[in-house]
Parts: structure tokens; C-alpha cells; sequence
């Protein structure tokens, strides 16, 4: 079959429909030897960030100024926002299999939350009272308490009645579809269970009988995801 090429962090596919879902979906191939791990350093996590509208572009730069300042400091808040991540999607996951979700994850996702909400306080901003974060902004792992926020609100909403897990990868999205057909989180998906029904036909045909002949039809096309 054909080449799986990983598409980078910056041109990351936004497909979960919401970003919790996005944000678990960083990674892909969670069962294989060598998982396609996209926040592999703190620059690609802000990167990501960035681009899924977590922080915005003069926060990016604060920090990565911050990070080039204490490099041991930003490895250990990638560490731990991956190790969020991982526990936000047995949540999620399981949700979308209809199981119940693993008590341990669900508990240290709730003392997140609760995290969440002592670095925030009411404000006046543009005539109405606003919750901000005015206790951590700025820091290393300010990214974590949005993710963690739309995580639960997520979790908490109707909109989880439509989560599904792709048919053909381990990513999550939101189906939207009004029957609730939705089977694969992106085309790229699709097209690769389509490339292998058409190899595997083609082979029971007889087709890709010898060295060479008809394995270029059938290959699955380069995909990048």
C-alpha cells in the first residue's frame, strides 16, 4: 500500500469540530510501535496553539521567548500537556464508544477543572462581567486551562450525543450529519479504506497476479493527515 506521510503541526488538520477534539487528535496511531506524535517540542505545541486559536499570535511569541529563557521549564509543560491530553481522550473516547470512561482519568480531570477555576476572576470588560484568566496568564503552561475549560463544557453539553471516533484512525470529532452517518473525521480516511477495497478486489480478481502487474493501480495514494 501506498506511503502514510504526517501532515506538520502547522497544517494539522482542524476536523474534530471542536477543540478538545482537536487538541487530542495532535496524535494519531495510538496502538502502533511509533504513534504519529505531533507536539514533539514546546515550539510545535505553540504552533498548534496558534493555529487552533488557543493563543493568540503576541502570546505565541511571549512565550517562546520565555521558553528559549527556561528550556527545562517548557519540557515539562509539553510533558504535561501531552499527558493531558492522553487522559482527556480516554475520556472522550470512551464517550464515543458509549462506555463508561475510566474513573481515574475522569477524577484528575475534575481536579483540573477546579484548577481551572481558582487562576480565574470575574472582570468589567466591555460593559459586562467576563471570566478571565488573571492568575497564570503569561506563564509556561497557560494553555493548559483553556483546554482544559473546553474540555469539560464539551463533556458537560449535548453536543457530546454526536461524538464519534474515526471508523479508520483513533481521531475524534463532532458529527454533524442529520442522520448521524458521518463515518471517518477527514477525506484522507476515506480515501484510504476506498484504496484498500480496491486492492483487495483487485487482487481476488486476479488482477496483481504477478511482480508488478497492477500494484501501481492499486496502492493507496499519498495521504497526508
Amino acid at each position: 500500500m501506498g506511503r502514510h506521510e504526517m501532515a506538520p503541526i502547522d497544517r494539522i488538520p482542524l476536523v474534530g469540530g471542536a477543540l478538545p477534539l482537536d487538541f487530542v487528535n495532535t496524535t494519531g496511531g495510538r496502538s502502533q510501535a511509533e504513534p504519529r506524535e505531533r507536539l514533539r517540542t514546546y515550539r510545535d505545541l505553540l504552533a498548534w496553539c496558534r493555529r487552533a486559536g488557543v493563543l493568540a499570535p503576541l502570546d505565541v511569541a511571549r512565550l517562546q521567548r520565555l521558553a528559549g529563557d527556561h528550556v527545562r521549564e517548557a519540557e515539562g509543560v509539553l510533558a504535561r500537556v501531552t499527558g493531558i491530553r492522553e487522559m482527556l481522550y480516554s475520556v472522550l473516547r470512551s464517550v464515543a464508544e458509549d462506555r463508561e470512561p475510566p474513573a481515574s482519568a475522569v477524577a484528575a480531570l475534575g481536579r483540573l477543572w477546579r484548577a481551572d477555576r481558582q487562576r480565574r476572576d470575574l472582570t468589567w470588560d466591555e460593559g459586562r462581567l467576563r471570566l478571565r484568566l488573571v492568575r497564570g496568564n503569561g506563564r509556561l503552561d497557560m494553555m493548559i486551562w483553556p483546554l482544559v475549560e473546553s474540555g469539560v463544557e464539551l463533556l458537560t453539553s449535548d453536543r457530546v450525543a454526536t461524538l464519534r471516533r474515526c471508523a479508520e484512525c483513533d481521531w475524534l470529532f463532532l458529527d454533524g450529519t442529520k442522520n448521524g452517518s458521518r463515518t471517518w473525521c477527514k477525506k484522507a480516511c476515506g480515501n484510504r479504506v476506498r484504496a484498500r477495497r480496491h486492492y483487495a478486489r483487485t487482487v481476488r480478481g486476479g488482477v496483481a497476479s504477478g511482480p508488478g502487474v497492477g500494484s501501481r493501480s492499486a496502492e493507496s495514494p499519498t495521504e497526508k493527515d
